[in-house]
Parts: C-alpha cells; structure tokens; sequence
C-alpha cells in the first residue's frame, strides 16, 4: 500500500470525556494488540496508541497514519466511527479498522452493522491479536488501497467496496482461533508501550486470564468462542503489578481494574491477590479493587481474596432471583441460604460485598423484580446496583430468534455521559 516506509499505524481505545472519563481504564486492549505487531513486524510498523478524542484529532491533522485501528463498545461505537470519518476526510484511502465486543456473530447482522458504518473499511471478528496482524500483512504487500479488499482476510469481515452502493456483498474470513498461548502476545507494560497512559487520570487495567465458562445471554462471552479458559502465566502477571505499581502511586492513583470474568474462581488467582498484597505493602497501591468474580465457587472466592481483605469488594451478581428469569438467560444462582451465610462471614471480617441485579430480562415481572431486590436486601449484601438490561450485539439479545421468542422490544436512549463535542463535532453513543 505504501513504500519502503514504516507503515504508520494508530491504535485508539477511545473515551467520551467531555463530562468526564467514561472509561478511565489504561487501553490495554490495543496494548496487546500493538506489542502483537511489534513482535511479529518490528521496524516494519509505526506505532501511536490514543485514549483522548482530541490527542487524536490532533495527531490526524499533524501526521496522518496509513492505518487507523479503533474499539468498538457500547460506550464509544459511534465515536470511534466519526474518528475514522475525520480519518477518511483527510486520506481517503486510509484503512480504517475497528474491533471489539460491539460486534453482532452472525453474518446477516454484520452486514446490517457495516453498513450503517460507511466510514469503517473492515471489523474485527472476535478475537484482534492475530487478525489485525494479518491486515497490516496485507497492507504491507499489496501495491495499492483498492488491492486490500481483492480477496478476504482472515479474522476480518467487510463489504466489498464495489458493492456498498447497489448490491452490497458481506466479505468474511476465516474465523480466528482462539489464542491459546497468550504469552504469545508481549506484555505492553513491561514492554513500555503504555507507559504514555501513567498520566495520573488513567486507572490500571489487568488481565490474568481469558475465557468464561458460563453461557449468560446477556454477556459477549457466553459465547462457544470463549468457552475455555486461557492463562497467562503467574510470573508474567506479578511482573505487570510490579512495574505498574510505582508508577501509578506517583500520581496518586488508587484503584485497578482487573478484566477477568471471573477472578477469585481458580486457585492461581491466590498468587495474584499475593503480589497485589506486597505492592500495597510496598508501594500503598491498589488501595480499591474492581473486578467480576465467579459465578459459583464463592467460598474458593473468599477465601483467596481474603489475602486483600477490605481492598477487595466481593461481586455477589444474581442478575435476578426468579428462577424461570435464570433459565431464561442460561445462568444460574448459588442458594439463597448460602448466598446469606457468605454475606455474614464477609461482614463479620469487615469486608463489603457488591450485589447486582438486572431489570427488563426476559419472564422478570414487576413483582417478581421487587422481590428479588428485596431478597438482595435482607440477605445482607453491603450494596446493591441495579442495570438496565443493553440489547448489545454478539448476545443472544441481538438475536431475533431469541427476541420474538420471550416479546423483548428495544428502545434506543443515550449511554449516561456517552456524549462530547470534539472540535466541532457533536457525538452521542446510544
């Protein structure tokens, strides 16, 4: 597509912050995917990473990228799809890519979400390691923009240019596999690669595993795609705490995330919660963890995150106390005995516990919610959030099957603080 040059290549995990940071997470999402392409093409890539709307306005204006990679969530859809628009007002034919979990798995719906999406060249199916590796291969060794779309990229999926306006023709890859060995993808904090993002704004974000062993309707990885469990390893996750940890005290940040689905479930979790355990010692920070625990094993739970004690806030997640609601949604619920003998013990050591339920699933009723909440309530739980049920694409909510089957109806309403002006530009996220 170019020549002998680096390609230049910006990866964005954008926000809307015009309120305020709707995401305030150190984009490790496109931290794995450029320490991927680094390890694989070296010299041969330029890379920028981007969090701030405006950092990349401004990048777009001084020295444009041949290649412009983009999240997609449900918090910064449309944001990222006006990036790559202002991307392609300056350089037609630069390739604009996005990728992630806002992203529909069957082909008919992907169509339907391209389409709506004129400014994006080609999606990401599922996961963007070794699939945005091989679009920048091939942007690499074709001669020309127009050559890129000429036959499909596995792990990709497009319209074919050619089609777009009349007769418009889904082009799709193979499906990437799972990526078994993560430690096939370098670290991007020991690598230095997210070193930018220490800007005192930004909290921490850490991942120890991938993969989730339920089936929950709801959520993008009750997918069959997700099903295993992927690790990486002990070692690599307490170099990451340790090299996170005195950089982010120094701007007086307290919190971590942590992106596993379930952590606290498997008994390598215990060494984890032990290096966060020594930089707290060490370094006064995580003084707040933010995680989704597991869905079952709670005592297992408990018992390694004990080692944190009041840093760590137990998830104690039901979604809903209506048994047929459960079915429903593919998930299940520990007993409600059990589920306030665990809120006890948690209180009695001075720890809180996080409930979270669920309103507008499918067979929840009016008074089979007030119910649950009230269950929720006496059993204990320190607090309880309650959610708006998001239709959001890769789940079975997304599924017209699915939704004629249980009369599910959507409405479209503004994600709170998803909205911002960016150099003129007006975008709400819905």
């Amino acid at each position: 597509m170019i020549d002998t040059r680096p390609l230049r290549v910006f990866l964005c995990d954008l926000t809307h912050d015009t309120i305020i940071l709707v995401s305030d997470t150190i984009p490790l999402n496109v931290g794995f995917i450029g320490s991927y392409l680094k390890k694989h093409l070296g010299e041969r890539v330029e890379l920028s990473l981007f969090k701030y709307p405006l950092s990349l306005l401004e990048a777009f204006k001084e020295n444009p990228s041949d290649v412009v990679g983009l999240s997609n969530y449900s918090w910064n859809s449309n944001l990222s799809e006006k990036m790559a628009g202002v991307a392609k007002s300056i350089n037609k034919e630069i390739l604009t890519v996005q990728g992630g979990t806002n992203f529909p798995h069957t082909k008919d719906e992907q169509l339907k979400f391209l389409l709506k999406r004129p400014n994006t060249d080609l999606h990401v199916e599922l996961e963007g390691e070794s699939s945005f590796l091989n679009i920048l291969v091939r942007a690499i060794e074709v001669s020309s923009y127009n050559e890129i779309f000429e036959t499909p990229v596995n792990g990709l999926v497009f319209i074919a240019p050619s089609t777009r306006d009349s007769a418009p023709r889904l082009v799709v890859g193979q499906s990437p596999g799972r990526m078994k060995t993560l430690e096939d993808i370098p670290s991007p904090y020991t690598t230095r690669l997210l070193d930018q993002f220490f800007d005192g704004r930004l909290t921490p974000f850490l991942e120890t595993n991938r993969g989730c062993l339920f089936k929950c309707a709801f959520c993008h990885t009750g997918s069959d795609y997700f099903n295993k469990i992927n690790h990486f390893s002990d070692e690599r996750v307490r170099a990451e705490i340790s090299y996170i940890a005195p950089r982010v005290a120094e701007h007086g940040i307290v919190n971590l995330h942590i992106a596993d689905t379930n952590f606290g479930m498997y008994p390598r979790d215990k060494s984890t919660c032990e290096a966060l355990y020594e930089a707290q010692q060490a370094h006064g920070w995580p003084q707040q963890i933010m995680a989704t625990t597991g869905k079952n094993s709670k005592e297992r739970v408990i018992n390694i995150t004990s080692i944190l004690g009041k840093l760590f806030s137990v998830n104690m997640s039901v979604q809903s106390m209506d048994q047929k609601v459960l079915e429903n949604i593919n998930r299940s619920n520990i007993r409600i005995d059990d589920y306030i003998k665990i809120n006890e013990e948690l209180q009695r050591n001075g720890r809180s516990t996080k409930a979270e339920l669920i309103i507008g699933l499918p067979g929840e009723t009016k008074d089979s919610f007030i119910k649950g909440v009230e269950s929720v309530v006496e059993s204990g739980a320190s607090s309880t959030t309650i959610y708006t049920l998001m239709l959001l694409h890769g789940t079975e909510f997304k599924d017209p099957t699915y939704r004629a089957l249980h009369g599910i109806k959507g409405k479209y309403r503004i994600v709170p603080l998803n909205y911002g002006e960016y150099d003129g530009y007006k975008v709400f996220d819905y």
